[in-house]
């Protein structure tokens, strides 16, 4: 039964009292102050009441301890029981926890598992994910501690490595296999398929993968796949509770992905005949390892099995703060997460952006396209890439955008770079495009014709472009000039947080799989982050 933490403040018999004068000034000035005066007494303890029964039962262990516990955890990288040993015997933690009243902290080693279950299985259920709503809303209020205006963000990427172990394409069908009829030989053992119990030996998986020469390779595989097919029939057959199973899911999804074949031709597939595909046909979203079933495989610098973490700081001068993050499969684009920040702050009615109050993002050119930008725009937005993806214009020509002069509304094409009118002009409001036809014997006098994008015609010259493309040539203009590159420096910053949740928060190697549960690892991480943040901001305030 959820029920609120109704006593934070100290009482007349607090332990804290009872300290030496020199040990209270300690805590007072230490980091377990800034926590419990500002960040304890925010968290949001009723958003979570939708994780426990209405019913009448045993009481809750207190959200915002728990919550301020996990954040804690993150901040001086501690295993689940070293976090409730300290909290036991730490007045620091206590005091950061508002417990030095209490005879006993409320938290044992099952606390924090237990409650990490209650968020993963609602998050699953209902695709809302409140560790993220609530670390943002605390994100919110160290932006307003630290008086950060929010007129300027920048964001950036970067891999999170699953601890899932990277298999050859031989070790994934055999643990596939393997898992498979393990699950069989618990309850379902006599639908082992004859001949498939070798799985179950100890022995077997070296003699399949470690003991395979180069040359066998192929028919060993294709083997495998027989077996995984076998398997399939028998599963298929049996029905009910078999097919229904996690194993049996990864079984047919490895069955398509590492084969020709999808659903509607395994009935039919004669398991004598089954063939792999060509390991260069193999699609970056396959089934990397059984144990991490979300985690996909990107090429980027080098090979990557897990997750990309995407993260918005805002930031002035002197601080910056998260307040925006998310973790998708490692295929996920760095432009769709800017459709999703788009999306996420089109909604957000704490927004106070405008024509007058511009929010700059700075971001890399992969997060960059000309809707994205013009849609942000209509919400207040300037995107400011400090580069552009894509083929770039030729050295020789001008761009469409030097070329032509279009009116303010961009409605009309007024003239070309030498100031001559077109002699007729017209815009396609569909593929918001523009059309002109220019007299040849004007373009043949021209002085700039050798830069000129215009094409020549029996009769006439004309010249067609998009909006986009007029668009990106002033885009790249304006990338030129100083102040926007002096601008964009400022985006260098962000850059540094990847190697800050890999060497401080060992973003890598987070002993959970799945998507969802290492978004909710990877969200206390984030939040310990800021937290840092806090202090730091604080103490340059205070100096």
């Amino acid at each position: 039964m959820f029920v609120p933490n109704s006593h934070q403040q100290l009482s007349l018999y607090d332990s804290f009292k009872d300290l030496p004068k020199y040990l209270q000034e300690y805590l007072l000035n230490s980091w377990a102050d800034t926590f419990q005066e500002i960040i304890f007494p925010a968290i949001d303890e009723e958003r979570f009441a939708v994780l426990y029964s209405d019913k009448g039962s045993r009481p809750n262990t207190p959200v915002n301890i728990i919550i301020s516990a996990l954040v804690i955890k993150e901040l001086f990288d501690l295993t689940d029981e070293r976090l409730v040993a300290n909290i036991h015997l730490s007045m620091e933690y206590q005091y950061a926890l508002r417990l030095t009243s209490d005879k006993r902290p409320p938290v044992s080693k099952n606390t924090f598992s237990n409650f990490r279950e209650r968020v993963t299985n609602y998050y699953k259920e209902t695709g809302i994910d409140l560790i993220q709503q609530e670390v943002e809303s605390l994100a919110e209020l160290i932006r307003d501690n630290l008086e950060i205006e929010g007129d300027r963000a920048r964001i950036d990427s970067f891999m999170v490595s699953s601890s899932a172990r990277e298999l050859s394409r031989i070790e994934l069908v055999y643990t596939v296999n393997a898992n498979f009829i393990k699950m069989l030989s618990k309850s379902f053992e006599d639908l082992i398929p004859e001949g498939l119990e070798v799985y179950l030996k100890e022995s077997h998986r070296n003699e399949v993968i470690y003991r395979t020469k180069n040359d066998e390779c192929k028919s060993k595989l294709k083997k495998l796949l027989e077996d995984a097919k076998t398997l399939y029939d028998a599963a298929v057959t049996a029905g009910g509770s078999i097919t229904e199973t996690e194993e049996f899911e990864l079984l047919k999804r490895m069955l398509g992905e590492q084969t020709d074949y999808d659903d509607d031709d395994f009935d039919d597939l004669d398991p004598d005949n089954i063939e792999a595909k060509d390991g260069t046909e193999l699609e970056s979203d396959i089934l990397q390892n059984p144990s991490d079933p979300e985690a996909t495989f990107r090429q980027k610098y080098e090979g990557n099995i897990g997750y990309t973490a995407n993260v918005l700081e805002v930031f002035d001068d002197d601080n910056s703060v998260i307040t925006d993050y998310d973790l998708k499969p490692n295929i996920y684009s760095d432009q769709k997460f800017s459709a999703d920040i788009l999306e996420k702050l089109n909604n957000d009615p704490a927004l106070n952006t405008g024509i007058d109050n511009q929010l700059k993002i700075f971001m890399d050119g992969a997060y960059y396209t000309y809707e994205l930008a013009k849609k942000a725009l209509t919400l207040g937005i300037q995107f400011m890439p400090d580069e552009l993806t894509g083929k770039k214009p030729a050295a020789d020509k001008m761009t469409y955008y030097q070329n032509f002069n279009l009116d303010s509304d961009y409605e009309n094409v007024l003239s070309c770079a030498n100031d001559v009118e077109p002699d007729y002009q017209e815009k396609n409001p569909d593929k918001n495009s523009f059309y002109a036809i220019f007299d040849k014997e004007k373009c043949a006098a021209c002085k700039l014709k050798s830069e000129c994008r215009i094409k020549s015609n029996k009769k006439h010259n004309s010249v067609s472009f998009t909006e986009q493309r007029y668009e990106t040539g002033k885009l790249r203009e304006t990338m030129g000039e100083k102040e926007y590159i002096k601008e964009c420096n400022q985006r260098a910053g962000v850059e540094g947080i990847p190697s800050v949740f890999r060497r401080k928060y060992d973003v890598d190697d987070m002993p959970v799989r799945g998507e969802v549960c290492q978004k909710i690892w990877f969200g206390f991480k984030v939040a310990a982050a800021n937290f840092k943040k806090l202090l730091k901001g604080l103490e340059l305030a205070t100096s």
